[in-house]
């Protein structure tokens, strides 16, 4: 096709590529939407009753931090025991926006639990597949359609790519030589030399693993206490999938950023000054800087945001300089990505919205020509075009956006406004002064013995801001000034994240007054003494800096920053962790980030107690629940913010909370004084398990780490043991006996399925002989208790076959001993003889029932069974035929609303009936008619468990709910008397159920997986 053909054809292909571009975004917009709204939301069916919790709370997150977990839970928002609920997959923001608002002016968290029974899980629709994914892929797509609508035509693109094929190209690739050399200087014993690792920078990899990888694509994600961009992690993802989950992967990636920055610094020097002396004194001066030379291994996201910006810069003065609508449209989309890769872009835009107007009114003539609109309208269009998943992120999370810079410049402007010493005026004004002058500054952290500018640029770089003025270089200033501005506000911490895009332009200006040297080639005595004077300026900045950095590369603990220890220590555990018992010496691995492949799953669990490391050892762990795992510690390292009594805390919590599966239980604790008292300690249990001693050498520094194996037959044993360990470390470890010790108790009970532990119990009954029995719910069985309380067998097991259970919940006792259990999870009511044997099995009406809850024995053995799916109340003969059947749903007089609960009084045969959601007690005789109402107000919270006993004695009924810690006393008239709790130290922990016996009230804690006595 020749060349006239080209030219009638290309504005139609033009337009065409314009207008599929503009779809793209249409379409990337619109899958935002749905993607930040929700919509088309799933809408499955009702489960048949509130589902039962599994287990106690776990606590995830402070208000407006994310809540994570795995599969399906339930969470609850609030504070002071008033909460908000919902059922939520793989996490939720702990936020009024998420769950509304509970309770007012006060900090809330969240908590999360198992759900039991039919979880009603989202059935996977296609639209919001295709939404979640139109986000990303419109606006990649549209970005690519602009750019080929703008690319230039044939002849123009072969005559720039022959332009490179030249003196000034092998200039580029010499210096992108010398930078990469340079940087692979001592690189085997420099600190980034791939065994060593900034505790932020694993706290990003974390975030990757966390929240990009396997997620749908989001331009950010609220995380902690700041919003963090995604743009950086997913450019990382791609270097670690092709070259390996790594830490030498992860540093390869940050030096091509940093090459990148490096690379379109030179170009924009030689592009406003076209001087190869310049741009070479430059390339020096980048290179050999100390901030920027160690940073380039450091990581995170700011340093993607530098090179944005930088290559923003350049493109637009390219773009201007050539009217080329590509390079204006690269410099836009440069621009956006910057906004949208941390949160210093939002500096650039500021420098851009400053210089724009300046611009304008030293140009004003320009404004008059159609042709810097239409460049402009480009310039616009881009902007918009690749920002968009950064705006709409920003639309639909304006609040989270904006509150960590809303928090600094809150305390900022409160200082200005004369907040006392020591936040005053003063603090920032020194921060500020010793982020840039003072010799040693330990938040400075990776050059805390180096300033950020060394001190002799200064006579090159203030000069440089008033040249770049007088040349009308108006955004480079603001790019030099506001990050400097950013570290002022904040009072100093975090220096280094604040400053890095500042350092292409603090280059960039250093090279002005050099240029200006270059005008004084007509005074040659003249320009030899300033050329002279700059040498010498040069010289005294970059020989200090060259050593200074040599000495960072002799030794790789030279930074302490980079934690090559707590790399070590993370890749030996790890491998412990993983099944190798007594692993080798600590090194790289290519997917070391990873789960080790190859390996079987090993037979135990692990809990770790190590010293020094934090972010890093949570990512090594990450695919192995490093939560879980460093529980032990509290998550944290020992040594560094933990007392000695804050790790025994944490000890004792991690082995009483841990839920015993099939597996043994590993214990290890790192050797150190903090931690001798309490290996002791727990010494005293080895005869429940076994002893191991495992160590390893790195860096000239043995580490040795104490283990306790625990076989999983002992494991709720040494719980119990544990549990009855002293209060401090310091306390004696008391004598139990072998016969104490063996046998389980229901007031002890815990968390497990060992005998004597439950899952989240939600029934409980006594029999005749004093003997108690608790619906055992999480395990799908019963346990049966003596009248002291020790366990003594256990009835049933999970399944749907006669004698098991799915999620029992119900129990009831007749006058012979028969048991009734009530499973939510098979729909039905079965019928037992004393010993557990099968008797029968019943079913309902002839709607069958649906969710089945609490049973009650009348004094003529009949049965009452609530039918909480169906809001009614069914009465069957001992013999299980049907009498009666009465409710309905609603709030009327005998309607019901989820009922929970039924309880019988012996002398009179009514029945009273638990209606928690519309916050009261219903009466009604044998037959099913209504007698009279009365309200309990603190009922109403969804899945309450809430349940009735009548002790017909003395004419009272006590009435318990999951969301109170006391039991509420009525008499059978329904006047509030009062209400009881346990005897402390005991408490209530999400009261479930009850039950009467004698002068004693047994209630049963859900979250606390146990029972409570209280004496009448």
């Amino acid at each position: 096709m020749d060349s006239s053909q080209w030219k009638s054809k290309l504005p139609i292909l033009r337009i065409l590529l314009f207008s599929l571009s503009v779809v793209s975004l249409l379409i990337g917009a619109g899958g935002a939407t749905a993607h930040y709204l929700g919509w088309p939301k799933p809408t499955p069916a009702p489960p048949p009753a509130p589902l039962p919790i599994s287990g106690e709370w776990t606590p995830c997150a402070s208000e407006m931090q994310q809540c994570n977990f795995s599969g399906t839970k339930q969470v609850r928002f609030g504070a002071n025991g008033i909460y908000n609920y919902g059922t939520f997959t793989g996490g939720v923001l702990c936020a009024n926006s998420s769950f509304s608002d509970p309770i007012n002016g006060v900090v809330k968290h969240c908590d999360y639990a198992d759900i039991i029974g039919p979880t009603p899980t989202p059935t996977p629709i296609l639209i919001q597949t295709l939404c979640n994914r139109a986000h990303p892929i419109g606006w990649l797509l549209g970005m690519l359609f602009l750019l080929l609508a703008l690319l230039p035509q044939p002849r123009e693109l072969a005559a720039s790519l022959k332009s490179l094929i030249g003196l000034k190209t092998a200039f580029f690739l010499f210096w992108i030589l010398f930078f990469v050399v340079s940087h692979l200087w001592n690189f085997r014993t420099a600190a980034w030399n791939g065994d060593g690792l900034f505790d932020e920078s694993a706290n990003d990899l974390g975030y990757l693993k966390t929240n990009i990888i396997g997620h749908p694509y989001q331009a950010a994600w609220y995380h902690g206490i700041i919003t963090r961009e995604t743009l950086f992690h997913y450019y990382v993802w791609g270097f670690l999938k092709l070259f390996g989950f790594n830490i030498l992967s992860y540093e390869a990636a940050l030096f091509c950023i940093w090459l990148a920055t490096f690379v379109f610094t030179l170009l924009l020097v030689d592009l406003f000054f076209r001087s190869y002396v310049v741009t070479s004194v430059t390339a020096l001066v980048f290179n050999f800087l100390p901030f920027a030379f160690i940073y380039t291994f450091v990581g995170y996201r700011y340093p993607i945001t530098m090179l944005f910006c930088v290559a923003s810069v350049y493109f637009l003065h390219l773009g201007f300089r050539r009217a080329s609508y590509f390079a204006l449209s690269l410099g836009a989309i440069a621009a956006a990505l910057c906004l949208a890769s941390s949160i210093p872009g939002k500096q650039y835009m500021l420098a851009l919205m400053t210089a724009a107007p300046v611009y304008a009114v030293f140009y004003w003539n320009s404004l008059k020509r159609t042709s810097l609109w239409s460049s402009l309208a480009v310039i616009v269009y881009s902007f918009l075009a690749a920002a968009t998943p950064i705006l709409f992120y920003i639309i639909f999370n304006w609040a989270l956006y904006r509150y960590y810079e809303g928090t600094y410049l809150h305390q900022f402007f409160s200082a200005v406004r004369g907040t006392p010493a020591p936040n005053n005026l003063q603090y920032y004004l020194t921060g500020l002064w010793k982020s840039f002058f003072a010799a040693q500054y330990g938040p400075r952290l990776l050059f805390p013995d180096a300033l950020p500018i060394p001190l002799p640029y200064y006579w090159l770089l203030v000069p440089g801001l008033g040249l770049a003025l007088w040349q009308k270089r108006f955004e480079i200033v603001p790019m030099a000034m506001l990050p400097v501005v950013g570290v002022f506000v904040s009072g100093g911490p975090a220096i280094e994240q604040r400053l890095l895009l500042a350092i292409p332009f603090w280059i960039i200006l250093i090279s002005f007054p050099l240029a200006g040297l270059l005008k004084l080639r007509r005074w040659p005595g003249l320009y030899i003494g300033l050329w002279g004077v700059a040498a010498s300026i040069l010289l005294s900045g970059l020989v200090p800096s060259i050593q200074y950095i040599y000495s960072k590369t002799t030794s790789p603990f030279a930074v302490g920053q980079f934690a090559q220890h707590q790399v070590a220590v993370s890749r030996f555990l790890k491998h412990v962790v993983a099944g190798q018992e007594h692993p080798g010496p600590p090194h790289l691995q290519r997917d070391e980030f990873n789960r080790i492949k190859g390996i079987a799953d090993p037979p135990y669990d692990t809990f770790i107690c190590q010293m020094d490391a934090y972010s890093i050892i949570h990512l090594f762990l990450h695919d192995y629940d490093d939560d879980k795992i460093l529980s032990f510690c509290a998550g944290l390292p020992s040594s560094v913010v933990m007392t000695e009594q804050d790790v025994w805390d944490a000890n004792k919590k991690a082995v009483l909370s841990y839920v015993p599966g099939n597996k043994d239980l590993k214990l290890i604790w790192e050797k150190d004084p903090k931690t001798e008292r309490i290996i002791g300690k727990f010494q005293s249990l080895r005869r429940l398990g076994t002893e191991d001693t495992i160590s390893y050498s790195f860096g000239g520094r043995v580490r040795s780490f104490y283990v306790l194996n625990i076989p999983n037959k002992n494991i709720g044993r040494f719980q119990r043991r544990v549990k009855a360990l002293p209060a401090t470390p310091a306390g004696p470890v008391s004598e139990v006996s072998s016969s104490d010790e063996d046998v389980a108790t229901m007031f002890e009970g815990g968390k497990g399925t060992a005998d004597g532990q439950f899952a989240s119990p939600t029934g409980i009954a006594v029999d005749g002989n004093g003997d108690t029995f608790v619906a055992d719910t999480g395990n799908g069985r019963i346990e049966k208790f003596s009248p002291n309380g020790k366990f003594v067998r256990i009835i049933g097991s999970k399944g749907n076959g006669h004698g098991q259970f799915s999620a029992p919940n119900g129990l009831a006792i007749d006058q012979a001993g028969n048991i009734y259990v009530a499973e939510a999870g098979n729909q039905r009511v079965q019928k037992l003889s004393p010993d557990g044997s099968f008797i029968a099995e019943w079913k309902g009406t002839q709607l069958g029932f649906y969710g089945p809850r609490r049973i009650a024995i009348g004094p003529d053995d009949s049965v009452y069974v609530v039918d909480q799916g169906h809001n009614q109340i069914v009465k069957f003969s001992s013999e299980g035929q049907v009498l009666a059947a009465w409710g309905g749903k609603g709030n009327g007089d005998g309607q019901f609303n989820d009922p929970t609960s039924v309880a019988v009084d012996p002398a009179t045969n009514n029945v009273y009936v638990a209606d928690p959601l519309n916050k009261r007690v219903q009466v009604f005789n044998e037959n099913g008619n209504f007698l009279s109402k009365w309200p309990v107000p603190e009922w109403g919270g969804p899945a309450g468990f809430e349940d009735l006993v009548i002790d017909s004695q003395t004419g009272r009924l006590y009435a318990s709910s999951v969301h109170m810690s006391t039991v509420l006393i009525f008499d059978l008239s329904g006047t509030r008397i009062g209400s009881l709790t346990p005897k402390p130290p005991d408490n209530l922990e999400g009261p479930s159920a009850v039950a009467l016996f004698g002068r004693k009230l047994y209630v049963l804690n859900m979250y606390g997986n146990r029972v409570s006595a209280i004496d009448l």
